[in-house]
């Protein structure tokens, strides 16, 4: 699909009694959603690098993190996934101070060696989307980045026809054995979820709906297709 429909926004917000010392202090607090780990390790390691400010990041879920700003909670900095109408009418964020730093987009990927299929259409994905014999996704219900793909798959009228077909599961959630997302093979926590990326690795999923940024440092052993 040409032009890149599924976006989520990360937004920098202001709280009204956050602290305000950071320019006299030697530790910035940042909050940020798990999505926007991998690019701000690197971000904020060239900032360390080049000031004499060190960061302390907490990361949390797109939800938690949004309401830990509702709350209030006293941090330097607040990232959090757009839209935050909660937080903004909660009374604890500065009027105005929402603004874009960053958006992400919904990749498509295959398997390494496997053919790419055509996305440069809606008609199209739904005809690659009906066409695979597997579908893989996070679950919407715990992650944003499974709300993109959960959001094209209803727009496209497909839900119940690839159901049976997909596997939507979340990095972030544990699993019990009996659960179709549990990975016998894992060490326990995130290690033991069979996420799209491990599909898509052994094949196992045809078809993977993912973070561009979440796949990017893996795309040796994958094909990214395109963004939706």
């Amino acid at each position: 699909m040409k032009q890149p429909k599924y976006l989520f926004s990360i937004v920098f917000v202001a709280l009204l009694f956050g602290r305000l010392s950071a320019w006299g202090q030697r530790e910035i607090t940042l909050l940020a959603p798990n999505p926007t780990r991998r690019p701000l390790e690197k971000i904020l390691s060239n900032f360390q690098a080049k000031t004499s400010y060190k960061v302390k990041v907490t990361y949390g879920g797109a939800r938690t993190t949004t309401q830990r700003v509702a709350h209030g909670e006293p941090l330097d900095v607040s990232l959090v996934v757009a839209p935050v109408t909660g937080a903004l009418t909660s009374g604890t964020v500065v009027p105005g101070s929402m603004t874009l730093v960053a958006s992400y987009q919904t990749a498509v990927a295959v398997p390494k060696g496997r053919p790419k299929p055509d996305i440069s259409t809606a008609a199209a994905l739904k005809k690659a989307l009906l066409a695979a014999k597997s579908i893989g996704y996070e679950d919407p219900e715990f992650a944003t980045a499974g709300q993109g793909p959960a959001e094209a798959i209803r727009n496209l009228g497909i839900g119940d026809q690839i159901a049976a077909k997909s596997r939507v599961c979340a990095n972030n959630t544990t699993y019990f054995p009996n659960s179709v997302c549990f990975d016998p093979a894992g060490t326990g926590g995130a290690s033991s979820v069979r996420t799209t990326q491990k599909g898509l690795f052994s094949g196992e999923i045809e078809i993977g709906l993912l973070y561009l940024s979440d796949i990017l440092p893996d795309q040796e052993k994958m094909t990214i297709v395109g963004v939706l």
